[in-house]
């Protein structure tokens, strides 16, 4: 396969499959490799809409700690993988806490520290021009009129971001060599770790 994070006709990715699936051996493998954890199919759904919909907590935090974007939201229903974890299965109360807790705590943990998933251009005066992997600091999370903005700070300059590009943990990059290099590169680490007391 030369690229792990090409989509099929629905835009669903291999790493979608895998954590539908539940193989969290292959979904760590995908997201150290650097496959886009930020994938959405054809519905807007990411991978971590799908680890919600299973009540995954170990897949979600796998996720969450990647990049993944907590205020995504699907097409048809526009919701966020919070909104998508399934309440008449086993493990919905914690998977749904960890995930609103992420949503309330993004921005306000680690002095308000998050991340840029994406490129963003500012499209009025009062709004910040960010990079992805770029570090924000969020200075207000909302106002009366607006939730879906936050006030941040970038280095030096402030203005107003959209939340739905910000996570808490900055993107996996990916990886210019092949997958099997990579694979062999996990297994040397893997031993190495294995063999010190």
């Amino acid at each position: 396969m030369e690229n792990p994070s090409m989509p099929d006709d629905e835009g669903i990715t291999p790493l979608h499959n895998a954590v539908c699936a539940g193989h969290h051996h292959i979904v760590k493998f995908l997201l150290n490799f650097g496959v886009n954890v930020n994938a959405a199919d054809s519905d807007g759904w990411t991978p971590l809409h799908c680890a919600a919909s299973c009540n995954s907590v170990p897949l979600c935090k796998m996720l969450v700690e990647s990049g993944a974007a907590i205020f995504a939201t699907t097409i048809s229903d526009v919701e966020t993988a919070a909104d998508k974890c399934e309440e008449m299965e086993e493990g919905y109360t914690q998977y749904s806490q960890f995930l609103y807790g992420v949503q309330e705590k993004l921005g306000v943990m680690n002095k308000g520290l998050v991340y840029a998933l994406w490129d963003y251009t500012a499209q009025q005066p009062d709004e910040l021009s960010f990079s992805e992997g770029d570090a924000l600091t969020v200075l207000r999370r909302r106002d009366d009129t607006e939730t879906e903005w936050w006030w941040a700070r970038l280095i030096d300059r402030e203005g107003y971001v959209p939340r739905n590009l910000l996570g808490l943990y900055p993107r996996i990059k990916p990886r210019q060599r092949s997958l099997a290099y990579a694979h062999t590169e996990e297994e040397e680490d893997k031993e190495e770790g294995g063999g010190q007391a």
